[in-house]
């Protein structure tokens, strides 16, 4: 039986991992250089249906939901429906930090755009690396990655990156289809994409094993 010590500090580690997280896309925004892959969907939506980047984000996850089921089948764990709940925090959560961060100036130079990119990078990977070291449930997005890694045998390093670039490639459609443009997906989003993971890295590297012994007493 688990702890229930572990669960009281689990949860706010979970809950301050998604928090940060959605700070992160949210400066991604402010920076104008291109939102990380997972977000270009979402964003893309939010600019072609005039509605809330939060409420976007919730729908779009919804669908990987769907998703997770097309793929996984009779193998579909259903209370992996949690993650409806999980998106919609998650969504709410990109309305708030989008709140605080509007107070930031925007259309500033581009040095200043640069820090904002670095600084979502750096929110991203922290808030990962906590959610997941908390083991509660995997964000929709992860949980695909994770369902066609399941379904095809490869490791989730290659179907994260195979998921990450359709998202993109979905993005530039819906883009071009609906805007006119590419809009959300510049040189952040490139850079984003390596850079996240190197964040992920440096505090696996230092922080896992101390984090595990807090999380799980």
């Amino acid at each position: 039986m688990t702890n229930p010590a572990s669960w009281v500090r689990r949860i706010p580690v979970y809950l301050s991992g998604l928090f940060l997280m959605t700070a992160g896309v949210n400066l991604s925004v402010l920076s104008g250089l291109g939102v990380s892959p997972i977000d270009t969907i979402p964003y893309v939506v939010s600019l072609i249906s005039g509605k809330s980047l939060g409420l976007c984000t919730t729908l779009v996850f919804s669908v990987y939901i769907a998703l997770q089921i097309v793929i996984l089948r009779r193998d579909f764990q259903w209370h992996n429906l949690f993650q409806l709940v999980i998106s919609t925090i998650f969504g709410w959560f990109v309305t708030l930090s989008g709140q605080l961060t509007a107070l930031l100036p925007a259309e500033p130079g581009y040095l200043v755009q640069l820090l904002y990119m670095l600084c979502s990078i750096a929110f991203l990977g922290t808030g990962i690396f906590l959610y997941v070291a908390a083991d509660i449930l995997n964000m929709p997005a992860d949980a695909v990655a994770l369902a066609l890694s399941f379904r095809t045998g490869r490791p989730m390093s290659t179907t994260k990156i195979w998921f990450d670039w359709t998202v993109v490639a979905v993005s530039v459609a819906l883009s071009l289809g609906f805007l006119g443009g590419v809009n959300g997906i510049r040189e952040g989003t490139l850079v984003a994409a390596f850079g996240v993971g190197l964040c992920i890295r440096f505090w696996e590297r230092r922080l896992t094993e101390p984090l595990r012994r807090f999380l799980f007493p």
